[in-house]
């Protein structure tokens, strides 16, 4: 373990050639030297100390056993005692230092993590990176706090044992080294391969962790489109390659428990052997023979102790192999020229060639200039290369040298922070951190100025809607707090840029997400932010863009077209041809079939403020969600789970512990020797029987050490699963941030952990009985149980303090996951404004109160550790202390003394069964919350784990519809906002009903409460049939869903959109429109997500849609699918949907789609204002659309 903490870090998995290694950061370093510190220092010098006085011990113990004396037990008693106090005050200051290291290990590994290029951080998947920042640094924190404790105590009392043996038997002093070299050559063959095999062990666990997450994030997706068997198959294969890799590394560790243990124990039985041979001729004294078999036993006994925490070490061993990766990945580069000063700058593309790694697509020979101050704007058909041409001036992705230039300078010698800090972004895909609103404006920059946001609002339009917030800047936006549209979003990320001076603006579909009349305003707020400075506007609604001078038509990653505006859009030529496609022709005369609605007026939209009117009510009533059984029901399932691995492996852990070196029967054995000897006799039988007592223990250990950890993945994997199946279920549950939910699920070693305590605690109420039957009296046995006992009394009065540390920590865990997983997800928008410093350091605030609460927690552990410590010491005083005062024999003073010595950890247990049971309830109550109250070892029908089996999805029900009514329906938020009030509509089969409105008028939350995916007041009914359970009902094959911002899973195309089910293809994906997107990326079987093709925002709406078509239900839910697509496709995509006769009630702001719509629905605030065809509602409400 020392050479694993103290070997160079792990280059990284996959680095080309010729990159310059990661320099010597002590930041980047993840060994020994964190640890460095007086308080440190003072604690392995104070375990030292304590070390010597136990091998002290050990020598009077000796005499004890040849002349009982009451000054010899005073010594004992001074000697052993006085360690454990030493040792236990160290330890409390150990933790300490312990929990501090691993904060500050996480707070480094997450820079790290943060500070990798963009490009590298978009193919990893959230989950993947939650997983190295704080599950791996929690288990080098075990490790550090509570192993590497167990082994300085191994090392440090190896030497003074190593001496006191010596000068009892001089032959020891060459045994024991030579033993010990003996073990490591044969051992360190298969060290090398476990550090093989837990590379490959742990990136299936990355893996597993990143598919998780996702599941997790896209909830809404699959419940929408029975998704939900699919992402269970696929979690449920990874499990099984978890097993299968970690089965290869027990394999090997049960070998080498095999060999070093059959090592040490033959020491020990030849120690024995060599002993009773030369006290049987008189030429070693029973008090030396004594003393060198207790030194011994008691060195192979702790190695034995540091074995039994094999699953806690493998787990602290491949965090920190994981942990060195990350550390060792590249960063973005630091430093550079300054950008040049001076208001505008120029851009400069020259002959730019680009393509990405993982796909076909390419930018060909590229070669625009942008004078300073002017404004370009970059048109095309959606996945032309638009978005990734202007990704590459703010360095999203590295240009090649030589091909992208700002005021006259390669970007790539430029200093990246300031380059981004100079080049404002806001893209189609607008992302909310977990925080405030005035916190996601500013991007958690402290020295912001409240009044530069205030401004920032008011330039929009925003300050009405923000005023209509319940706490107006300060609400808490997201799961938790309060939802906002796709358009308020895209509000937000505008007000973000104009709180910052910056000095090229990029517009990357900034727009696409708000109804014309919002844009219209945003867009005059941007005028006066493009005046003076560069503008790069992309834009598919070509109205966004008429500010532009200048434009540019790209192709298939051509440039086919560019020059000034008014010139393009009269001469024949791509523009013109979009131009074209995007002009719908309406009527400008009102129709009498109008239906306006008396309540609903014009007043708010010819205000000057921009964003629905904020609309508050009670929140839904929710089903209330069971907190799982109780811990004690709990336990018991998990005891049980896999017999064959947890019980099995218990019950070897106990024979083992009853014939170890430290074992009652050994103990018996060796006190009948010894008396033997005393009398003259010559203990052969007893001899004999010792070594096989001695030599089966290893044998069963390293049985045990090869089924009992593949117990311990088994509870936590099916933890996780439990909680992936709750989070996606037909029934939701109240929404809570993926973060935090991925995190309370990967803390599931807490579960496993307390049930293992369980399981020795058991064991040694067994053991402390065997004993008393062994000795042949009661007092043998209560010995042990006094251990126990005071023990659990300990811990019982320190459990109130305890359980709230121990809850305030998980907590606190819980509250980190959350932030980081937000921070992530938003992580390019962070970096695009050069924001990073700003959100890592917000993330250490949030992470502050954990490390506090932690330390808390595991002082008041360690103290509670201290006493089965303290108490175990006084069991063996006392086993001397009767003999001495003439209660029991020799024989049964050495079975006791040797018993309890090896009954430490039985003692500790005692006291964390009591200890750690609020915590672990807090956990399992929480997590059983997030698993819908369901046991958490309950594995979904016909899952298993360890083969991967889980069952396809079942045939889909359908219901025809011939009409769907909504009668007085409102949408009503988890938080209480109110999504539409009183909507009254009935849709005949076969009709396109399209709604519009403004931003946060309500579009999105009446089409989600016709998912079933938010509550509803009023009815629903389905060719009048009143929906009972619209979260059953509402879903394939009698409704799909396609969300405005929706989730592409990691996997190919096919598995995207048939989740599993036996549905078609080729037909859904040809009228989605993305038949040639996935020819050009390689198939149906091209792997897109993480790792992965990249998708533009246009092809992820298209592929959602596909997923949506092929479930061919008999109700299709679009909500703005046309956003992100240019004029041309978007017109022959709903061309495509008339033409299949689905029924679709979609949303959308675009005059040619509401051209086709058979009816049209106005929102205004929440409420219908108007309904009717298009051409009839235009005169009136054309400002809507663009």
């Amino acid at each position: 373990m020392t050479a694993t903490l103290s070997t160079p870090p792990v280059p990284t998995a996959g680095k080309a050639p010729g990159v310059p290694s990661t320099p010597a950061d002590p930041s980047r370093q993840v060994d020994w030297r964190r640890l460095k510190g007086p308080v440190t220092v003072a604690a392995l010098v104070a375990l030292a100390v304590a070390m010597v006085a136990q091998s002290i011990g050990t020598v009077v113990a000796g005499r004890l056993a040849e002349n009982p004396t009451a000054s010899l037990v005073g010594w004992l008693a001074l000697c052993v005692i006085g360690a454990s106090l030493v040792d236990s005050t160290a330890k409390i200051a150990w933790v300490g230092v312990s929990d501090r290291v691993e904060g500050k290990l996480r707070e480094d590994v997450l820079q790290a993590a943060m500070r990798q290029p963009l490009s590298e951080l978009s193919e990893q998947a959230v989950g993947e990176i939650l997983d190295r920042v704080d599950d791996d640094s929690h288990e080098v924190g075990n490790l550090l706090r509570w192993q590497l404790w167990m082994l300085f105590r191994s090392v440090f009392a190896a030497l003074p044992m190593w001496i006191v043996a010596s000068f009892t038997w001089w032959p020891a002093a060459i045994l024991f080294p030579l033993l010990a070299t003996v073990t490591w050559f044969v051992i360190r063959g298969l060290l090398g391969k476990i550090s093989q095999l837990k590379v490959i062990e742990e990136a299936s666990w990355t893996d597993h962790a990143a598919v998780l997450e996702e599941g997790i994030a896209g909830r809404d997706d699959l419940r929408t489109s029975l998704g939900q068997d699919h992402v269970v198959a696929r979690v449920a294969r990874l499990s099984a390659t978890v097993h299968e890799k970690f089965r290869a590394v027990v394999t090997v560790e049960a070998k080498v428990g095999r060999r070093a243990g059959v090592l040490l124990h033959s020491l020990l039985a030849g120690i024995g052997l060599a002993g009773i041979a030369l006290a049987s001729t008189d030429r070693l004294g029973i008090s030396s023979l004594v003393t060198l078999f207790l030194v011994t036993s008691t060195f192979v006994g702790q190695i034995a102790m540091l074995a039994n925490h094999l699953p806690d070490i493998q787990a602290g061993l491949g965090a920190v192999i994981r942990l060195r990766q990350m550390m060792a990945a590249e960063p973005e580069p630091e430093g550079g020229e300054p950008v040049p000063g001076g208001g505008a700058l120029e851009v400069d593309l020259r002959d730019l060639t680009f393509s990405y790694a993982e796909g076909t697509f390419a930018l060909q020979g590229i070669s625009l200039t942008v004078p300073a101050g002017d404004t370009i704007a970059l048109v095309g058909r959606t996945g032309s290369g638009k978005s990734t041409l202007a990704s590459l001036l703010s360095r999203a992705v590295e240009p090649p040298r030589g091909s992208v230039f700002l005021g006259g300078v390669d970007v790539r010698d430029l200093d990246l922070q300031q380059l981004r800090a100079s080049v404002g972004v806001v893209t189609q895909r607008t992302e909310i951190l977990a925080g405030t609103l005035a916190e996601n404006i500013a991007l958690f920059d402290d020295e912001r100025p409240r009044e530069d946001i205030e401004r920032a609002v008011a330039r929009l339009g925003l300050s009405e809607w923000v005023a209509g917030l319940p706490e107006g800047l300060d609400t808490l936006l997201g799961p938790g707090g309060t939802s906002l549209s796709a358009g308020e979003e895209q509000l937000v990320a505008f007000a973000r840029l104009l709180v910052r001076d910056v000095r090229v603006v990029v517009l990357d579909e900034a727009t696409a997400r708000m109804d014309p009349l919002t844009e219209r305003r945003v867009v005059a707020a941007a005028d006066r932010l493009l005046t003076g400075r560069t503008g790069i506007l992309i834009a598919h609604r070509l109205s966004t863009i008429e500010r532009a001078p200048h434009v540019a038509v790209l192709d298939h990653g051509r440039v086919i077209q560019h020059g000034l505006r008014a010139s393009l859009a009269t001469a024949p030529g791509p523009f013109r041809d979009l131009l074209e496609a995007s002009r719908t022709d309406h009527h400008d005369s009102p129709s009498p079939d109008v239906k306006p609605v008396d309540h609903s007026t014009l007043d708010h939209v010819a205000e000057g403020n921009v964003g629905g009117k904020r609309r508050a009510g009670a929140p839904p009533e929710l089903p209330e969600v069971g907190t799982g059984p109780s811990l004690a029901r709990g336990m018991l399932h998990v005891l049980f789970l896999r017999p064959e691995w947890g019980v099995a492996g218990a019950l070897l852990f106990l024979f083992a512990s009853m014939t170890g070196a430290q074992g009652a029967f050994t103990g018996l054995l060796w006190g009948r020797i010894v008396e033997s000897l005393q009398d003259g006799g010559r203990p052969t039988v007893l001899s004999v029987l010792l070594v096989v007592s001695l030599l089966a223990a290893p044998l069963m250990l390293a049985d045990a050490f090869y089924r009992y950890p593949r117990w311990w993945i088994e509870v936590m994997l099916r933890a996780r699963m439990a909680v992936l199946y709750g989070q996606t279920r037909q029934h939701r549950l109240t929404r809570t941030p993926p973060g935090e939910v991925v995190a309370r699920s990967m803390d599931a070693d807490r579960y496993a952990r307390y049930a293992d305590r369980w399981v020795d605690f058991v064991n040694g109420l067994v053991i402390a009985t065997i004993t008393a039957l062994l000795a042949g009296t009661a007092l043998a046995g209560a010995v042990l149980l006094v251990v126990m006992v005071a023990s659990a009394l300990a811990s019982a009065i320190g459990r109130p303090i305890a359980g709230r540390s121990a809850a305030a920590s998980s907590a606190a865990r819980a509250r980190f996951g959350r932030a980081v997983v937000s921070a992530l997800e938003s992580v390019r928008t962070v970096k695009l404004a050069a924001a990073t410093p700003q959100v890592h350091a917000h993330l250490q605030h949030v992470d502050s109160g954990r490390v506090d609460a932690a330390v808390k927690e595991h002082r008041v552990q360690a103290f509670l550790d201290g006493v089965p410590a303290l108490m175990v010491q006084c069991g063996v005083v006392a086993a001397w202390g009767i003999y001495f005062g003439g209660g029991w024999g020799l024989a049964t003073a050495l079975l006791v003394a040797n018993a309890v010595s090896g009954f430490d950890w039985f003692g500790r247990v005692a006291g964390m069964v009591v200890t750690e049971a609020p915590g672990t309830r807090a956990w399992q109550k929480e997590t059983s919350r997030f698993a819908g109250g369901r046991d958490l070892m309950d594995l979904p029908p016909g899952v298993d784990l360890v083969s991967g089996d889980a069952p396809d999805p079942g045939p889909v029900d359908r219901v025809p519809l011939e009409s769907l009514e909504l009668s007085a329906l409102s949408a009503v938020h988890d938080d209480g906002t109110i999504g539409v009030s009183d909507v009254s509509l009935t849709i005949e089969r076969g009709e396109l009903v399209l709604l519009v409105g403004q931003v946060g008028s309500g579009k999105s939350s009446l089409l989600a409460s016709l998912a079933g995916l938010i509550e509803h007041t009023g009815t629903i009914r389905w060719n009048d049939e009143l929906v009972t359970d619209p979260q059953a009902f509402l879903r394939p094959g009698q409704v799909a869903y396609v969300a405005q911002v929706p989730r592409v899973l990691s996997g190919t195309f096919s598995d995207n959109i048939r989740l599993g089910h036996d549905r078609p293809f080729d037909s859904p994906v040809a009228d989605a429109r993305l038949e040639l997107d996935v020819k050009e990326a390689g198939g149906a079987d091209a792997i897109v997500g993480h790792r992965g093709v990249r998708l533009s925002g246009g092809q992820v709406q298209r592929l959602a849609l596909a997923r949506a078509l092929a479930a061919d239900t008999e109700l299709l839910l679009a909500d703005d699918v046309s956003s992100a697509l240019d004029a041309a496709t978007e017109i022959e995509l709903w061309r495509a949907l008339r033409d299949r006769h689905t029924t679709v009630i979609g949303a959308t702001s675009k005059r040619a789609a509401l051209a086709q719509a058979d009816r049209v629905v106005v929102m205004v605030d929440g409420e219908v204002a108007a309904v009717g065809p298009w051409a009839e509602l235009a005169p009136s409400w054309s400002h809507l659309a663009g």
